[in-house]
């Protein structure tokens, strides 16, 4: 597992800062609140040692807290909500200016927000079956949309299960339909389509909950910030203001395929628009949308009485390109911030109220989390880490390597420790770690800030070997493509997952 040494004084941190890049910069950073300034701390330098994905653990001076388990022995409920293709940072919780989440930013100020959380895959499928294992694609096997789970792996619902939980999913996208239900008593989509409104998922998880036997864990995936952008009504967000500003009012070529630069994707096509701002303004609708139906789960949970018997917890998928590096309205390709960045929120009665942690975080430290907060073991073969110790406000010594990569052709790896990101694109016919380039990014500047070649070459030279080594890791253990009938086929099309 990875070594530490002590702190480089050199890479001491200043608060975390969200980023932007590409010609919407000046838009977005007009809507976002400045960030606040928390103390300084030190960093960790990582030894690459036998293994990168190995769990690293809660800090060693830090004892571990206790959990949310009363002093009768009766668990919390637990209410994971992941919204499909959220930016974290089109909340207001997260410096968003317009109000595009007034639910979610509740919960954020009653609870605490991760202010860097990221998506190790910016792809459905592989990063919610990392979400629910604590596991990469090496040892999940889960590399597109639609591919089948592996049932044989811990997850956090057979943990539930196990410690006696009522369990039950509801999900707005058909490409997590197979064999994700794995270790839920319930698991159904929101309606007949692959693709359904929010509005209807919240319905059918206040029916579960009006129900539901205590202690219960339910998992909702939302949908409706995922393109095209047409769930919700036009005018939820004609009342927003934008700046007038030229990037907003660039006009997208419209094009025959899904996927590309520089266009609008045949899948987000809306009668009549054109513009960026337009669609702009209707993924902060969307957004609108999913947080009034989180709004209403939260409802019903104080109308029982079990809203402070229950740890919710508030996350995405993965973000969404809104024309950053040129790449507009999808994600999936690049490892940039607008794709990989996510929001992360804990609320219990028993957490710190309106704490903003700058701990960094992923999408694999959920599951161990949420267990040692309910109780219940670390999972088996994890390589996540325990957020609990944060989450009680305890300052953390370091950061550690997070890893992220894409499952899509470009077969982009990336390591983040710190405020830097060595992202490596290998050649299209060559091994994972044959980079044609390896580039540094400073991910705390405003924007992201990629450096010369020449830049930092200490830096460079101890992440390197760390990206390689990720790069080959993640892609070890490839499954078998699975065949898909026409009609898979045409509703992937839809979803803009495939051309």
């Amino acid at each position: 597992m990875p070594c530490w040494v002590p702190p480089s004084p050199r890479e001491a941190r200043p608060g975390a800062t969200l980023t932007r890049h590409g010609p919407a910069d000046s838009v977005f950073g007009a809507l976002t609140k400045a960030p606040s300034k928390p103390g300084r701390r030190g960093l960790l330098v990582v030894f690459l040692c036998s293994a990168l994905f190995a769990t690293a653990g809660a800090s060693a001076t830090v004892a571990p807290a206790p959990s949310l388990v009363d002093g009768s022995g009766r668990r919390p409920n637990v209410l994971l909500v992941t919204v499909d293709t959220l930016r974290a940072d089109h909340l207001g919780a997260y410096g968003y200016r317009l109000g595009t989440s007034p639910e979610i930013d509740r919960l954020a100020s009653e609870g605490v927000l991760f202010t860097d959380a990221i998506t190790p895959v910016p792809t459905t499928a592989p990063a919610l079956a990392s979400l629910l294992t604590s596991r990469h694609a090496d040892q999940h096997g889960v590399r597109e949309n639609l591919a089948e789970f592996p049932g044989h792996l811990p997850t956090m619902a057979s943990a539930f299960d196990a410690a006696g939980y009522q369990t039950a999913a509801f999900y707005g996208n058909g490409a997590i339909r197979n064999g994700f239900g794995a270790g839920f008593e319930r698991f159904e989509p929101f309606g007949e389509r692959w693709f359904f409104r929010d509005r209807r998922g919240a319905e059918k998880a206040i029916a579960f909950l009006d129900g539901a036997r205590e202690p219960w864990f339910l998992w909702v995936h939302f949908m409706d910030p995922h393109g095209p952008y047409n769930s919700s009504p036009p005018g939820r967000s004609r009342a927003f203001a934008y700046p007038d500003s030229p990037a907003l009012r660039r006009e997208l070529q419209q094009v025959e395929t899904n996927s590309g630069f520089g266009i609008l994707p045949r899948y987000q096509r809306l009668d009549g628009l054109t513009r960026v701002g337009e669609y702009v303004r209707r993924y902060d609708g969307e957004i609108l949308g999913t947080d009034a139906a989180i709004g209403q789960i939260r409802a019903a949970l104080e109308a029982s009485g079990q809203l402070d018997r229950t740890l919710l917890v508030v996350t995405a998928d993965h973000g969404e390109a809104l024309g950053e590096d040129e790449y507009f309205f999808q994600h999936g390709t690049l490892l940039h911030e607008p794709g990989v960045r996510v929001p992360l929120i804990m609320r219990h009665p028993g957490l710190p109220s309106g704490l903003r942690s700058d701990t960094p975080a992923s999408l694999v430290d959920v599951f161990p989390t949420v267990a040692a907060l309910a109780g219940l073991p670390a999972p088996d073969g994890s390589v996540g880490r325990n957020l609990v110790p944060s989450l009680r406000g305890a300052p953390t010594d370091g950061s550690v390597v997070r890893v992220s990569y894409t499952v899509t052709p470009t077969r982009q790896t990336a390591v983040r420790r710190g405020r830097w990101e060595l992202r490596g694109t290998p050649h299209p016919e060559g091994p994972p770690d044959d980079f044609a380039t390896l580039e540094l990014f400073d991910i705390r500047a405003s924007p992201a800030r990629k450096l010369p070649p020449q830049a930092e070459s200490a830096i460079r030279a101890e992440l390197e070997p760390l990206v390689r080594a990720a790069a080959r890791q993640v892609r070890e253990n490839p499954s078998a493509a699975r065949k898909m009938t026409e009609d898979e086929k045409a509703r992937l099309r839809a979803l803009g997952y495939i051309d």
